[in-house]
């Protein structure tokens, strides 16, 4: 399995749609969270089962809302960084200009 850090901006991400969504409904950002905790396990077990979006950038959906987890992974460390957590509506360069700092 993989290890799975958030960059500071994509922990900002889940943590304002978390916010979002309870103010739609309670229970709702907890809803969320659980989506996004399987997309994590998922992506930690088998990243190569995700979509490449760009070079080596990779997406996975997150089931019932309209997000996608962008990530690398660094192959030689078992390693994940996801960089962006996006409404699938959000400008595409705001992914690709945290992907570029990447390197």
């Amino acid at each position: 399995m993989y290890s799975i850090e958030l960059s500071d901006e994509a922990q900002a991400d889940y943590e304002n749609a978390v916010v979002w969504y309870e103010g739609q409904k309670v229970g709702l950002g907890f809803d969320f969270s659980v989506r996004l905790a399987e997309v994590f396990e998922s992506i930690g077990q088998f990243p190569e089962r995700q979509r490449f979006i760009y070079d080596d950038r990779r997406f996975a959906f997150v089931k019932q809302f309209p997000y996608k987890v962008y990530f690398i992974v660094d192959e030689p460390n078992l390693h994940i960084i996801v960089f962006a957590i996006l409404h699938e509506k959000r400008d595409t360069q705001i992914w690709k200009k945290r992907s570029d700092k990447l390197g």
